[in-house]
């Protein structure tokens, strides 16, 4: 699974989940294998990402990655896929 951020959504940042082997990653990107979940971030996200945690959640109407506990948010949007990056 490849995170990233990206500029956009409605609080200025957005996470993006995208499937990719971790044979595919570039040699600057930074491969965390934890409990045999294989997580591909590019440096820049990963600024962005420090600290967080990646989860899947299941409900009713979707199932799907989303990004929780992130200490570099200040604020995110009521869907969950977007975010304000602290200063």
């Amino acid at each position: 699974l490849r995170v990233s951020v990206e500029a956009g959504g409605c609080s200025g940042y957005q996470y993006k989940f995208e499937w990719e082997s971790p044979d595919d990653a570039e040699d600057s990107d930074v491969v965390v294998d934890r409990d045999g979940a294989i997580v591909v971030v590019d440096r820049v996200s990963l600024e962005f990402l420090r600290g967080a945690t990646v989860d899947f959640e299941e409900e009713l109407i979707r199932s799907s990655f989303t990004i929780v506990d992130n200490p570099n948010s200040e604020s995110g949007c009521g869907c969950g896929s977007s975010f304000n990056a602290k200063e």
